[in-house]
């Protein structure tokens, strides 16, 4: 059974999630594995029988990542804006202090074999891949919904879908996937909570749902089956997120030495984490 501290920690991470997925380049599932219970969630909503086993676990993420989602946006955003790269670096700490936690769990049934580094490089290169052609800005022009229309309601709900699976995988970007499919704009103008429009909120959050429950499942079933490889392209995909949100302002300066302390809080945070599962257990 689980204690009031656990739950406050799913409750915790689910706003982290949350926050996460509206910051283009920032991987929710990143974030998910830095607090250690990915398996734990994918493990929650890969099937109706594990939904309803784990209810209350879920509901507690749920609450977390609603909040995170919309009490939040305004207060990254504004972060981001006045103190992009130090808030960038503190991402990049809490990254980079949780790959020693990866690489126990990943090597916790079997060591590290040299085929280990064939999904490694491979997800590597995907998030860098990705990571260009977001400085390149590909991306396409946002539509404007101001009522019903099938079209766009049955382009949102699929678009909706594709980035749900990419918010739950280590490393790639939710808010990118959308940013690259032409809705990120639309999706966030809709979720302002002056400016409410259920006409794309309900599609959306009907993809996501159905998204994240059948990605959980695929995961999930791949974890069981191929931990050691599954887990050399998380950390692969892990690695490469450290490049994908590299302040674009990077450099020898005071912004940069700023940053410096908050990758430095970063790291610590995911250490304590990481602490406080250990503690759990």
């Amino acid at each position: 059974m689980k204690t009031v501290l656990q739950y406050i920690k799913v409750f915790i991470s689910g706003i982290v999630f949350g926050v996460a997925n509206i910051i283009p380049g920032v991987s929710g599932g990143t974030m998910l594995v830095v607090f250690g219970i990915y398996d734990q969630l994918t493990e929650a909503i890969s099937g109706i029988k594990a939904i309803i086993k784990n209810i209350v676990f879920l509901l507690c993420f749920g609450l977390g990542a609603g909040i995170g989602l919309l009490g939040f946006a305004s207060v990254i955003s504004l972060l981001f804006q006045n103190f992009g790269v130090q808030t960038n670096m503190f991402f990049i700490g809490l990254i980079l202090g949780s790959l020693p936690m990866i690489y126990r769990m990943g090597t916790s049934e079997s060591k590290v074999k040299p085929l280990c580094a064939v999904p490694f490089v491979l997800a590597l290169g995907v998030v860098i891949l990705l990571a260009v052609l977001e400085q390149i800005n590909v991306v396409p022009t946002a539509d404007v919904v101001t009522g019903f229309d099938l079209g766009m309601t049955v382009k949102l709900f699929v678009c909706a879908i594709i980035a749900a699976v990419a918010m739950i995988i280590p490393g790639l970007s939710g808010s990118f996937i959308m940013m690259m499919l032409g809705v990120y704009e639309t999706i966030i103008g809709a979720i302002q909570i002056k400016s409410l429009n259920f006409y794309v909120i309900i599609p959306v959050a009907l993809g996501v749902i159905i998204g994240i429950i059948g990605g959980a499942k695929v995961i999930s079933i791949m974890i069981k089956k191929y931990k050691l490889m599954v887990y050399s392209a998380i950390m692969g995909l892990v690695v490469g997120s450290v490049y994908a949100i590299l302040p674009a302002d990077f450099g020898f300066n005071l912004q940069t030495g700023y940053g410096f302390v908050c990758l430095l809080f970063g790291v610590l945070t995911s250490v304590l984490v990481e602490k406080l599962g250990k503690t759990e257990e």
